[in-house]
């Protein structure tokens, strides 16, 4: 497999990684739903730096789902119905770790955010050739 396939493997491997985590979280008797919402938006991060890297498109670090999506959209238009929750998605890579003025995150917001990650997981897996599971 070539570098940057098996790279693009890895982010992939990672984000799914992340959906785990926060499904198993949620089924905890005394779930942390900050922590599920964090881990959503590091799956959808980690998706969308998939299918760059795979494309051998440059994204800089960032955490912003918006501007992963932007870079995206050219390669897969079918991301822009997501441009709506990307914002709320990259708050939750930053400004929910930390105790600050933002409340905390409720059932309904950790559950809505891992949703949308999972749809951009498989909306980036089935863009991509069929190397995930090598």
């Amino acid at each position: 497999m070539e570098p940057k396939a098996e790279l693009a493997r890895q982010f992939l491997i990672r984000a799914d990684d992340d959906l785990r985590v926060s499904e198993l979280i949620l089924k905890d008797s005394e779930p942390v739903f900050w922590v599920v919402a964090f881990h959503a938006q590091q799956c959808a991060e980690k998706a969308l730096k998939s299918l760059l890297t795979f494309r051998d498109i440059r994204a800089c670090k960032t955490h912003d789902i918006d501007d992963l999506l932007k870079l995206c959209l050219p390669i897969l238009p079918g991301l822009e119905k997501f441009k709506e929750q990307a914002s709320t998605l990259t708050a939750y890579a930053v400004d929910f770790r930390y105790p600050v003025q933002y409340g905390d995150v409720t059932k309904k917001e950790a559950i809505e955010a891992l949703e949308i990650a999972r749809s951009i997981f498989e909306s980036v897996l089935n863009a991509l050739p069929d190397f995930y599971q090598e």
